[in-house]
């Protein structure tokens, strides 16, 4: 089974996913068990009132988020000492985004998408950080919904609120959801 490529798609004329591969399989990310303790810890960051809903009606989406597209998302959280500094200073412990971005992601059912610690994001005045990679991208991208100075470094700045991380899982749902579109249009 050969990989089905799909064509260039814009995110605001800043970011350009060029292709998508539909694999045979995936794998889901792995968590580690230091990982784990993390998600399983209560944090300051409460993660009970997310869930897979959908903005129009209020009920559960109709569309879950495609695994084959999902899984070349990767979420990065700075774990440099400048961004834990920050995090502390805003009362969050040091897995509370990991773990913040980890529910969200399996309240949406997207258990392909990964999320990692990262190192230096070059934003330690804003931090705390998260960075977006694809796999069709050196470094991080750009995504829709990013504040025009998030834009302009491809990192997300000062995540420290369930608003803010909901900002941030709003703005991968929405490039995975894309991107399928546009695979889907090209199937059709």
């Amino acid at each position: 089974m050969g990989l089905k490529r799909c064509s260039t798609i814009l995110f605001f004329g800043l970011l350009a996913i060029t292709s998508c591969a539909f694999h045979p399989s995936f794998t889901a990310s792995s968590v580690s068990l230091r990982h784990f303790a993390a998600i399983n810890s209560s944090t300051l960051l409460s993660t009970s009132s997310h869930n897979n809903m959908d903005e129009n009606n209020g009920g559960p989406s109709l569309f879950s988020l495609e695994p084959s597209i999902a899984e070349q998302f990767k979420i990065k959280i700075c774990s440099s000492a400048s961004c834990m500094k920050r995090s502390r200073a805003f009362g969050l412990d040091e897995y509370a985004l990991y773990s913040g971005m980890y529910q969200r992601k399996e309240d949406n059912f997207a258990s392909a998408v990964q999320i990692e610690e990262g190192t230096c994001m070059g934003r330690c005045k804003f931090g705390p950080c998260i960075g977006i990679e694809h796999e069709d991208y050196d470094g991080f991208v750009g995504l829709e919904g990013m504040e025009p100075h998030e834009m302009s470094y491809r990192v997300f700045e000062n995540i420290a609120t369930e608003s803010d991380l909901d900002r941030v899982w709003a703005c991968v749902e929405n490039g995975i959801r894309t991107l399928a579109e546009e695979c889907n249009i090209d199937d059709t």
